[in-house]
């Protein structure tokens, strides 16, 4: 028999809230027959240890009491485990917002078994919203720059920097800084009837300006090749002198967030895998002003080929492109803002292994030069799972027209 302050330690429960459910008669404790005390059985304990569960639960005292009498309200039941589950998801979210914050400001590493709910936290974070994403990370005093790579590349608030210097390691020395060909650049291009009336080309997210020489190569055009890497730019700008380009191909670093010309200034946008950075919808919308009337844009998405991908690989992707889509999603996304569709073919399968036939020497060559670090273990893992998987996802290419 327990007394009523053995009571409230063990439950938790002020003296107060357990004699006010005797007087609503959730319980009835006896009464000692020497000193008139109130004592409590192990029954009554146990019954309040799951009147406590059951108020955690969200029930009102009144549901709680249909609960107790063994009456319980099968759909009441129901919403509660609902809203429990949207409840636990928040709060891991507000959770690994906590982390995210603390490790930021202390600039200490997390322990490794969190790295990975904390990864999948930006993610989630960029999925429901991403400009809110985007703008945070900046008031944590993040540059924009550092911002787009936490977002899309690192994850990783506390080391983002000694990632990304690992990352540009690789790819400053990698052939083409995305999956593609020269073939699929011109197959695209050559969907264009009318090409005499191509006189001035964007690229957002050029990297090295494999693609922009293609296209330097495929007309006449000026070609303004953007991206935010100076040293991307600085090798691009030695194959610009090299080939006689410099005046017809103009790389700059700017922001592809705030592309700074007046309306109607391209007559082609080309952006092969870069609107992975602030999305597909966003790159439709903020784009569509700087093409003229009638003029083009091409763009390159990461989508699934598969209605049914395997776990291993939907849980890759839900990490790495949070927005990933289909191909007729993203053609009727296209319509709906306003473009034709004048092309629309998926990126060959052999472009992605080209691309990560040479991510993997690349890479071996790094870790051979520098060591094994999460950013090469990284690489590996994304290698793998194209080596494993490469067939359920891919690049769907479309060419559109501005109405």
């Amino acid at each position: 028999m327990f007394s009523v302050s053995e009571v409230t330690k063990k439950i938790g429960v002020a003296r107060s809230t357990l004699l006010y459910y005797e007087r609503i008669n959730l319980i009835d404790p006896e009464r000692d027959p020497d000193n008139g005390y109130r004592v409590y059985s192990q029954d009554d304990l146990n019954r309040l240890v799951l009147l406590k569960q059951l108020q955690k639960a969200g029930l009102t005292l009144s549901e709680c009491r249909r609960f107790l009498e063994g009456k319980p309200d099968i759909e009441l039941v129901e919403e509660r485990l609902t809203n429990i589950e949207q409840e636990l998801v928040e709060m891991k979210m507000a959770k690994d917002l906590l982390r995210s914050i603390y490790h930021r400001f202390t600039g200490k590493n997390p322990p490794e078994e969190e790295v990975a709910d904390l990864r999948k936290w930006h993610a989630d974070f960029e999925k429901r919203a991403a400009d809110a994403h985007y703008n945070w990370l900046q008031e944590m005093g993040f540059s924009a720059k550092e911002a787009l790579y936490i977002r899309w590349v690192s994850r990783d608030m506390t080391n983002n920097k000694d990632y990304m210097e690992h990352f540009f390691k690789v790819f400053e020395n990698m052939k083409r800084q995305g999956p593609g060909s020269k073939e699929s650049t011109l197959k695209s291009f050559n969907s264009i009837s009318d090409k005499d009336s191509i006189n001035n080309i964007l690229e957002v997210g050029c990297g090295t300006g494999v693609t922009s020489i293609t296209l330097a190569d495929a007309c006449s055009a000026t070609i303004t090749a953007l991206d935010n890497h100076q040293p991307f730019l600085d090798r691009f700008q030695k194959e610009v002198t090299k080939g006689g380009y410099e005046n017809r191909v103009k790389p700059i670093n700017m922001d592809m967030h705030d592309l700074d010309y007046p309306d109607g200034s391209f007559d082609l946008i080309w952006s092969e895998g870069s609107s992975y950075f602030i999305g597909f919808e966003t790159a439709l919308k903020q784009w569509k002003r700087l093409i003229r009337n009638n003029g083009y844009l091409f763009i390159s998405d990461a989508v699934w080929l598969t209605d049914n991908p395997t776990e291993e690989c939907k849980a890759y992707w839900d990490i790495e492109y949070p927005q990933i889509s289909n191909p007729e999603e993203r053609v009727n996304q296209a319509k709906e803002l306003g473009y034709e569709v004048i092309d629309n073919f998926n990126l060959p399968r052999r472009d992605w292994k080209s691309f990560y036939m040479d991510m993997e020497e690349t890479v071996a060559k790094q870790v051979k030069k520098h060591g094994m670090n999460k950013t090469f273990m990284d690489m590996e893992d994304e290698i793998r799972v194209d080596r494993n998987f490469g067939d359920e996802y891919g690049y769907v290419c479309l060419l559109l027209r501005k109405k």
